[in-house]
């Protein structure tokens, strides 16, 4: 959900969620009162356009991607002896938060009522890398290269009241490190409730995540860039349903992310 050129309105932003016709939402790079755009909570804003009670936005930093910044803090929750490790926000980042402070994340959006959700840590890369990114040129889109720096990646698990526990997370871009990402999340999966999927913009290509895994992949699809894809970044991946038993849903052109969305219905 990265912004477009031009930075992003409540109003264009609303009126896309309207668009969107699902139980549940599974959102990557998401504001939270950024002044870049339009100082808003994205997530609620889209939970209200969707007519969705249940959602959550979990921050992966405080600050603004690209300028100043710093890691959520995540701390262990009560129940140290689970097997999933899970972590919560600590009271000092529920705070900030609370305040209305600039921060970037992931989050969930959901019809279906939410149990609980649980938080993973994946760290991140001490380096960046180079990075091919999407650039307005006299009207046109002409890619450029520039050096962007590695930020703290999260996973972010919805435990749905239908028995289903969605996974949602951005993997880092730097090869090597989101393959240990992915690895992480399938170690921490075995130890959560019901049947699992994992959505998310992976930053992995094709059927590489699938392999990793070991899981099946639900939607095969192109979706970056949005305005001509070459490549899926973007997968569904289980090891509790295959293809065969999902539907894939077209969503309408909502025009704002640089990613196209993958939609689909369990059947």
């Amino acid at each position: 959900m990265a912004i477009p050129e031009g930075g992003m309105s409540a109003e264009r932003l609303l009126k896309a969620a309207e668009l969107i016709d699902l139980d549940l939402l599974a959102l990557q790079e998401v504001d939270f009162f950024q002044n870049r755009s339009n100082t808003v909570d994205q997530t609620a804003l889209i939970a209200q356009g969707m007519g969705a009670q249940f959602y959550n936005f979990t921050p992966a930093i405080f600050g603004t991607p690209g300028e100043q910044w710093k890691a959520a803090d995540l701390i262990k929750s009560n129940k140290s002896s689970d097997p999933s490790y899970s972590t919560e926000l600590s009271a000092e980042s529920k705070n900030y938060l609370a305040n209305q402070n600039s921060a970037y994340g992931i989050s969930i959006i959901s019809k279906i009522p939410i149990n609980e959700i649980r938080l993973l840590k994946l760290g991140r890369s001490p380096v960046g890398i180079p990075l091919l990114v999407p650039n307005e040129n006299e009207g046109r889109m002409r890619p450029k290269i520039i050096y962007v720096s590695d930020e703290p990646r999260i996973a972010q698990a919805a435990i749905l009241q239908n028995g289903i526990t969605v996974i949602n997370t951005h993997l880092s871009f730097v090869p090597g490190i989101n393959v240990r990402q992915l690895q992480i999340i399938k170690k921490w999966a075995e130890h959560l409730p019901g049947k699992k999927i994992l959505i998310g913009d992976l930053n992995l290509i094709g059927r590489i995540p699938a392999k990793i895994l070991g899981w099946n992949p639900l939607v095969e699809a192109k979706t970056y860039p949005s305005w001509k894809p070459r490549i899926q970044f973007d997968h569904a991946l289980s090891a509790d349903f295959t293809a065969a038993e999902i539907q894939q849903i077209q969503i309408p052109t909502l025009g704002v992310s640089d990613h196209l969305p993958i939609a689909f219905e369990i059947t």
